[in-house]
């Protein structure tokens, strides 16, 4: 059975390294370049006419625009990341829609990083460009025109959104390549890897999964596994033989487990449907689940996972003959 990767997990590891965007950032600053003397071609031939020589000019262009510019870069990196982490981003759904909600909920940073960063970028642009004669006149006319102002934000703006959304879709991409490889068959390259993945190539589920316990490490078969949740940022399951530490994560086990036994009811836990007994509705739109497997334990579902629900228990119960379902719904909804 083909298991597509259903859940991305962020681990950002290209913006955690964020010397990684120096050819990046390079490439972003010649095209820059090679797209202002194709637009403006009088102003940048009246630019190089104003320095000495062609050494002049790169010279000028490397420590005037280049270099200040790796702190803007350095500096997005940095907002990016604590913006993941403050809204607690830590994976995202495969669909069109949580892909776009992902890219929209960074305009706002985009659009509030000059702020950060124009006091060190346009300062350190002045020492560079202008060592090792500091006029002042010239840093008034030059350079504190673009400082806090609606020209120096237009000005900028475009740059760091073009900066900003090629950071965050590499990383995305490259994440998505890490999860990829961690689904496939071990002995599948990255290619074959996303080859299968686009043409839904049939693969097997995970069945046996490496938990701990107090004497070390140990093997469950996923078919025992009542539950799968994270508690405090650690990974436990609810097996039979009792509940154990696990160490992948929500977003690693959702992608490896047979989606017809196994459903993530939200970003807490992953139920096993064999052994669902009911549900009801609770509050606010939100829904408990029970297992007879886990007494005591109220699973809570938002009401936007209903419909995934319905549709994973029909083709669970379908598949395998089970108890039926019990529906506790005073709000009517079935």
């Amino acid at each position: 059975m083909h298991q597509p990767v259903k859940t991305l997990e962020l681990n950002r590891s290209f913006l955690r390294k964020p010397l990684s965007g120096i050819a990046i950032l390079f490439i972003i600053v010649v095209l820059y370049e090679l797209l202002s003397w194709a637009i403006t071609p009088e102003t940048r031939l009246s630019f190089y006419n104003n320095s000495e020589s062609f050494t002049s000019y790169l010279f000028n262009w490397l420590f005037g625009f280049y270099l200040p510019e790796l702190v803007t870069l350095y500096i997005l990196v940095i907002l990016v990341n604590k913006f993941h982490t403050l809204f607690k981003i830590n994976e995202l759904t495969l669909s069109t829609k949580s892909i776009l909600q992902y890219q929209a909920s960074f305009l706002p940073l985009f659009l509030t990083a000059y702020f950060f960063f124009i006091p060190i970028t346009l300062h350190l642009r002045f020492f560079l460009r202008e060592f090792p004669e500091y006029d002042m006149l010239r840093y008034q006319q030059r350079y504190l025109v673009y400082f806090y102002t609606v020209e120096g934000y237009i000005s900028y703006t475009p740059f760091v959104i073009l900066l900003g959304y090629i950071l965050l879709n590499t990383s995305l991409i490259l994440d998505f390549l890490q999860n990829l490889r961690k689904v496939a068959d071990p002995s599948d390259s990255v290619f074959s890897a996303f080859a299968s993945f686009a043409t839904g190539t049939p693969r097997t589920y995970t069945q046996l999964i490496e938990a701990k316990m107090s004497t070390g490490d140990t093997l469950l078969s996923v078919e025992d596994c009542y539950l799968f949740e994270t508690v405090s940022g650690e990974y436990f399951v609810e097996h039979r033989t009792g509940r154990f530490t696990v160490s992948k994560s929500l977003a690693e086990l959702e992608n490896e487990l047979d989606p017809q036994r196994f459903f993530r009811g939200n970003r807490n836990y992953i139920l096993n449907l064999d052994f669902f007994d009911s549900y009801s509705y609770w509050e606010k739109g939100k829904y408990i689940l029970y297992s007879r497997k886990l007494p005591g334990k109220q699973l809570i579902m938002p009401r936007a996972r209903m419909q995934s629900f319905k549709e994973a228990l029909e083709s669970n119960r379908s598949a395998a003959p089970g108890p039926k379902v019990t529906l506790a719904d005073p709000q009517g909804n079935s």
